[in-house]
């Protein structure tokens, strides 16, 4: 993340201009300067109107610190106390507990927990369980916790959350729980599920029906090869149907990608093997 400084960083008035004329630096915001000759991000003028205004990062900035899923720069972006001078976009008034701050890329920041309180306003459900899922995988704060709050979004995303299920590994495993919502008599799946004789955890799988749900993301280098030999292990263990959806397939074409789902699970329920 490129580096931002400010002028209490020992440089003098006529450095500061120097380095500004001369391309080492730009000027972010009031007393703040960022490394380099190129245009500042939006992400760049975020940080740096929280050094300026010396406030914490918050809302949408510090879903981005904390590496939310589907959490981008479109909302407030720093917290100053409600005694603080001053307008300016993107700022919140109020008073943080200070258990509530950490420490995000150099940053006074809010927790986990705090951040997705505050983005619950101005995020969808379904986009807000993908923030909610990446911080809980990420271990920002827990179900427990969130359970303790009565915001009526907190609550209702929790509602549809089986009890006791693990946080999705990826953003797809996320939007594909969702997507299998859709499905008519499809049970929640199980994820992460361990099948010893195997040696091989599944994405999602619904061990009733004898079917289980691979995800291919981005692939790295000769994952498509380890991916095919896990399915082959777990089909040999078990028995059970897979089936494969890619990225593409879950969020470009979710409607044929559900009626596919759907199918797998009618053909599953009519295997002999679920009556053996």
């Amino acid at each position: 993340m490129r580096r931002l400084f400010t002028n209490e960083d020992g440089l003098t008035r006529a450095a500061l201009r120097w380095g500004e004329r001369s391309g080492q630096w730009r000027r972010a915001d009031i007393r703040v300067w960022a490394e380099g000759p190129d245009d500042l991000t939006q992400i760049d003028r975020a940080r740096a109107a929280v050094m300026a205004t010396g406030g914490v990062a918050s809302h949408h900035l510090a879903g981005v610190l904390h590496g939310l899923d589907s959490v981008t720069l479109s909302g407030p972006w720093v917290t100053v106390d409600r005694s603080s001078n001053g307008h300016r976009p993107g700022v919140s008034r109020r008073d943080l507990p200070p258990e509530r701050i950490v420490t995000v890329a150099g940053l006074n920041c809010t927790d986990g927990l705090q951040t997705l309180l505050d983005l619950s306003p101005h995020l969808s459900d379904a986009v807000w369980e993908h923030a909610m899922e990446s911080a809980l995988r990420r271990r920002l704060t827990s179900v427990e916790r969130l359970q303790e709050e009565t915001r009526v979004r907190v609550q209702r995303v929790l509602a549809v959350r089986p009890a006791g299920a693990a946080p999705t590994e990826s953003l797809l495993e996320t939007l594909m729980v969702q997507l299998a919502r859709t499905v008519p008599g499809l049970p929640d799946p199980v994820r992460q599920l361990w099948i010893e004789a195997a040696h091989a955890r599944l994405d999602l799988a619904w061990p009733a029906l004898g079917l289980f749900v691979e995800l291919d993301g981005q692939q790295h280098k000769d994952q498509p090869v380890y991916d095919a030999r896990r399915e082959t292990a777990v089909v040999a263990a078990t028995g059970w149907l897979c089936g494969r959806f890619t990225w593409t397939e879950v969020t470009r074409t979710p409607h044929s990608t559900a009626r596919r789902l759907a199918a797998l699970a009618e053909q599953s329920r009519r295997r002999p093997l679920l009556a053996s």
